[in-house]
């Protein structure tokens, strides 16, 4: 792969000092979940970055949950915020910060930063405030297949022609996985502008767990989502626990609190609902689990399975090919048949059956993954790819 942030080490020392450091604005949607994935990879970055980058954030106040996040961040770590009134858009499925446009319109701006394919209402203002700007454009779409989110056939047709206009546009994409990275590719030919950079993880926080376990199972995932698929790890737990009556699962995440009269009544009494929980409590709970149950339809990345393997706790995970991109070579990853509950079983208790030896596999690729998935070490590739996206707009040789 032919990467941007290549060429940041053929532009001049001198080009590469010139002037203040970049000022880029980051717009954000309340619509997409910030106590995620998508909002680990906008946080960790930014905050590591501050010596090199003058973030501000931009979001609007519609959904009170991931507002507040944004606005918690900022002030903690004194970034300066543009709260603004969130409006619907028709054929759209983000909210869009009303004062979006005129935020970028002001000029005085190194870039813009975007996030997040299917935010077709934030993206396509931001796409209008810029046309005729000599600003580059930022992009992480954080990428599904269409099939993967429902909406009706005028908002796919919408939010696909919106990512279509950000790939062309932008002046570099991050891409979480090498999948991701060669889909958009394909849709997007005559770009050359794509960067993977995976999601990272503090490996600092999230520390190995004993080489001794009870049959502790766990599963994270917003139950609001059904690609996640909880009724596949209910399935495969329920035979586990055929032969292992001692096994219990662990389900933490939004909602999960709120299931409880779903649950199979032989089930229920193994079985502990955590709703949302602690980043705390969450590394805990991996150090003390046998293995992490992802049988989810579509990953775009898949965090827990990286933190999961953070702590040297094996995952069993849907086989699918954006998952392989990114994690097939580390032995604590296990790819089960997503609809096979009897073979997903089988995988489980032959691992629970080799006891300490299944986490010491996961705990001697602890350093290799560490290597690539470092927050530090991603941050520094991200500044690299955006500097480089910088000096070539401005054309400095």
């Amino acid at each position: 792969m032919t990467l941007i942030a290549d060429r940041v080490a053929k532009t001049p020392a001198r080009a590469r000092t010139r002037g203040a450091k970049m000022k880029v604005l980051f717009i954000l949607s309340s619509s997409n979940q910030m106590y995620s994935g998508v909002g680990r990879n906008v946080f960790e970055p930014a905050i590591r970055l501050r010596e090199e980058i003058d973030y501000e954030f931009a979001i609007d106040d519609a959904t009170e949950r991931n507002t507040r996040i944004v606005e918690d961040f900022c002030a903690k770590n004194d970034f300066p915020l543009h709260l603004g009134l969130g409006i619907h858009v028709p054929n759209t499925l983000d909210i869009l910060h009303e004062g979006a446009a005129d935020l970028v319109k002001r000029g005085g701006w190194d870039a813009i930063e975007c996030v997040c394919w299917a935010n077709a209402a934030t993206n396509g203002a931001v796409l209008e405030a810029l046309e005729g700007r000599d600003v580059p454009l930022i992009y992480t779409p954080h990428y599904q297949p269409i099939w993967t989110v429902p909406m009706s056939d005028r908002d796919a047709e919408n939010v696909s022609r919106v990512h279509l206009e950000m790939l062309r546009r932008a002046s570099v994409v991050f891409c979480d996985s090498p999948w991701e990275f060669h889909e958009l590719k394909s849709q997007a030919p005559e770009q050359l502008h794509c960067e993977y950079l995976p999601v990272g993880c503090d490996f600092a926080g999230y520390r190995p767990g004993g080489l001794e376990r009870s049959p502790q199972y766990l599963f994270i995932g917003d139950l609001r989502e059904p690609r996640k698929r909880f009724d596949r790890v209910l399935a495969a737990f329920e035979l586990v626990l055929r032969a292992r009556p001692d096994a219990r699962l662990i389900v933490a995440g939004n909602k999960s609190e709120s299931i409880a009269h779903e649950l199979p009544s032989g089930l229920r009494s193994h079985i502990e609902l955590k709703g949302y929980v602690s980043e705390s409590e969450l590394r805990k709970l991996y150090a003390e689990s046998a293995g992490l149950l992802l049988l989810s339809d579509y990953e775009a990345f898949g965090v827990p399975i990286l933190e999961s393997l953070a702590c040297a706790t094996p995952v069993f995970t849907t086989d699918q090919p954006t998952v392989r991109s990114v994690f097939e070579s580390f032995r604590g990853t296990h790819f089960c048949p997503g609809d096979d509950a009897d073979a997903t079983a089988a995988l489980i208790l032959l691992h629970l059956g080799r006891g300490p030896a299944t986490y010491a596999e996961a705990l001697n690729d602890r350093p290799r993954l560490e290597s690539l998935f470092d927050w530090e070490s991603l941050a520094v590739r991200k500044r690299q790819a955006m500097s480089a996206a910088w000096f070539l707009k401005r054309g400095w040789k």
